[in-house]
């Protein structure tokens, strides 16, 4: 996919439904081993991956409610001040332990929340600034941009460490 910012809601919501389905189908070709047992140097298993895709999903769910991304992402706000790598060790720690299919339902429904909830928006929502959702925000891009890159620009960006993770269990 492009980096051009979709035109319009439908653009945004197909883009989020192929980057969807491609990924689904992606993971489906692995078996349930391969999903869970090999990890990269970090410890992370695809998993793992999955559950990171779930919970920033259901951060910006949370986005678009006006409620704390954090809360929506069950991470406490002195993790979230640490940045970036500290909020996705906790969302890794936090759910390292649940099974395959409770992480692919969470992946399901957070995903088809999110798309619910973007039907609902206007075109001028989609262009409304970052911080409109999220006061304490000093952020001015686009809403769409954070929809962009916490769905199907996300997954392509997992892509690459998933493949590593699988190619260690050929």
């Amino acid at each position: 996919m492009s980096d051009a910012l979709p035109a319009n809601r439908a653009e945004l919501l197909g883009n989020m439904e192929t980057g969807w389905q491609r990924f689904m189908a992606h993971l489906r070709a692995m078996s349930d081993a391969v999903l869970t047992q090999p990890t990269d140097a970090a410890g992370w298993t695809i998993k793992d991956h999955v559950m990171h895709l779930a919970v920033w999903e259901g951060g910006v769910t949370a986005l678009l409610d006006h409620a704390p991304r954090l809360k929506g992402m069950g991470v406490e706000s002195v993790t979230w001040a640490d940045g970036i790598d500290a909020i996705n060790g906790a969302i890794q720690q936090q759910h390292r332990d649940l099974p395959l299919a409770d992480v692919l339902r969470a992946f399901e429904a957070n995903h088809r929340r999110l798309i619910a909830r973007v039907e609902t928006l206007s075109e001028e929502d989609l262009q409304r600034p970052y911080r409109y959702y999220q006061p304490d925000s000093q952020r001015t891009d686009p809403l769409v941009n954070a929809l962009v890159h916490n769905t199907y620009a996300h997954y392509e960006e997992h892509l690459p460490w998933i493949d590593a993770i699988a190619a260690v269990a050929s």
